[in-house]
């Protein structure tokens, strides 16, 4: 692990504290999702080698998280999200600590963000084949919207297979010519993606995720939730780990080959606190 990893792993773990803190207090519920119940399983802790934190709540708490964490949440730490800021493209939520920056490093657009914690809205999927058609609506929109923030993607990342790297290359013909309406798209998602009671569905998902149908999972795996060990500290997660990580990583509890141990890349511009 890296002196960046480990230091970067550092802040996040405080920001998952604070999270946690805010979450009980106010009695919602929130669980581990991606590589952060992956690693929760298979390390106890972090991947050594990631430098993110993947949390999921369900649609309504994760409207009400919002709304507190403007208050609750202080000085180093803030809750960012594509309505109260310019510069967050992301439709998920971060907590940011505005003490350190990184530069991304992996995008076209090789920008500087504040370090943060991932926090992904997890919604209802209806049933059967309406909720097919609902999907194949949404997925269109997230092209749009991937397409309008094209210089933000991660073209950099290692584990794209060829045919993504063909397709990023004749995407970035297609976004140089077509001009795509970044609020427009974000806004469609978002209408579309609370359009749906999750009471009434059998299914959820986390639409924004980067494994695509592999985070639709059946409501009941997400209503039930138990304790794992991170660090030093215990997080919720579903009961049913076997189902999530194996749909997601197959065999999750084997280790990538090392070339295949990626993270963001990205630097640390600045590490030392600043004024608020």
């Amino acid at each position: 692990m890296s002196d960046t990893t480990k230091f970067l792993q550092s802040l996040e773990l405080d920001m998952v504290k604070e999270f946690v803190r805010i979450c009980d207090k106010h009695g919602l519920n929130y669980f581990m999702a991606g590589g952060t119940f992956l690693g929760a399983v298979r390390h106890k802790g972090f991947i050594p080698w990631d430098d993110d934190v993947d949390m999921g709540m369900y649609r309504h708490d994760y409207d009400i998280f919002l709304k507190i964490a403007e208050t609750e949440l202080s000085y180093p730490y803030k809750i960012q999200t594509y309505k109260n800021a310019n510069s967050h493209h992301y439709y998920f939520s971060h907590i940011v600590d505005m003490r350190y920056k990184v530069k991304r490093l992996g995008s076209l657009d090789q920008r500087e963000e504040y370090v943060w914690i991932d926090i992904f809205p997890y919604d209802g999927l209806p049933n059967g084949f309406l909720g097919n058609i609902f999907y194949l609506r949404l997925l269109f929109c997230r092209f749009c919207y991937h397409m309008a923030h094209f210089d933000k993607i991660n073209i950099a990342r290692t584990d794209r297979v060829i045919w993504q790297k063909i397709l990023l290359k004749i995407l970035f013909i297609f976004y140089k010519i077509v001009k795509f309406d970044k609020k427009k798209w974000v806004d469609k998602i978002d209408m579309l993606l609370k359009s749906n009671n999750i009471e009434n569905c059998d299914r959820v998902m986390s639409f924004m995720g980067v494994k695509l149908q592999k985070e639709i999972l059946p409501r009941k795996i997400y209503d039930n939730l138990t304790n794992y060990s991170f660090e030093d500290i215990e997080l919720k997660g579903p009961k049913q780990f076997d189902v999530v990580l194996h749909q997601m990583y197959g065999e999750y509890m084997k280790l990538p080959p090392e070339n295949k141990r990626i993270s963001h890349p990205m630097e640390i511009i600045n590490s030392m606190p600043v004024n608020n």
